[in-house]
């Protein structure tokens, strides 16, 4: 049985996938040059092909928080492999911030502060979802009547789909600073919370710290066990 021919579109994506991380970073390279010589076209930048992975992320950090970066250069500079980039702005949330510029191809692009609070936002996504799994594994009873404590749903302050935080715990400014018909209300776990786009880091960050201690502290009943009696 003679097989059907695969079609353009899947011997394109064929070809344009690496096989290995050394090979993406080899094509990350080369659009971080571009990059370079585009933003120093008047001066030496120093930066050239036989730059490593770690040497070039350096000089990516001194560069400005409005800087475009190509998805290919910022995967290099998070040291992702090409899969694991991929894979990451096809998830929301976080909601991927690299977007096609008219005139420049299919090549997506984002600005180095939106990659930035892109790659904080996954961290805290994945530090969340690791510790929830970690508790599901634990049939400890004390750990399952915490965790449904720390798992019940809270009303959490949202302006125009992003979280301002915690309804109880919230700064008065928040609701004086925004308009009322911006501003709803969602029930959500501390979890489920931190799967949504949020307005500040630092209080998306603050939110996890809290949600981590929660957990260790029920790691910690675990490891005492039940109450001796006397």
């Amino acid at each position: 049985m003679v097989e059907p021919l695969p079609s353009r579109a899947l011997l394109s994506k064929q070809m344009t996938m690496r096989a290995t991380t050394d090979e993406c970073y080899a094509d990350g390279i080369k659009q971080a040059k571009k990059l370079f010589d585009q933003l120093y076209t008047r001066r030496s930048h120093g930066v050239d092909l036989t730059m490593d992975a770690t040497s070039l992320g350096k000089r990516i950090d001194g560069l400005p928080g409005s800087t475009r970066l190509q998805a290919a250069v910022a995967d290099l500079w998070l040291r992702l492999s090409q899969k694991e980039g991929m894979d990451r702005r096809k998830v929301s949330p976080p909601p991927s911030p690299f977007q096609k510029i008219p005139g420049r191809g299919n090549a997506k692009w984002a600005t180095k502060d939106e990659v930035v609070k892109w790659d904080a936002a996954w961290h805290l996504r994945e530090s969340a979802s690791g510790m929830r799994q970690r508790m599901m594994k634990s049939g400890a009873s004390s750990v399952s009547s915490a965790s449904a404590i720390i798992q019940r749903k809270l009303m959490w302050l949202v302006e125009n789909g992003d979280v301002l935080g915690w309804i109880e715990d919230l700064d008065v400014a928040a609701f004086e600073q925004a308009k009322v018909e911006d501003l709803s209300i969602s029930s959500w776990t501390v979890e489920q919370s931190l799967h949504q786009p949020w307005r500040h880091p630092d209080e998306q960050a603050l939110c996890v710290n809290r949600f981590e201690a929660g957990h260790r502290y029920l790691e910690a009943q675990v490891k005492r066990g039940p109450p001796r009696v006397s």
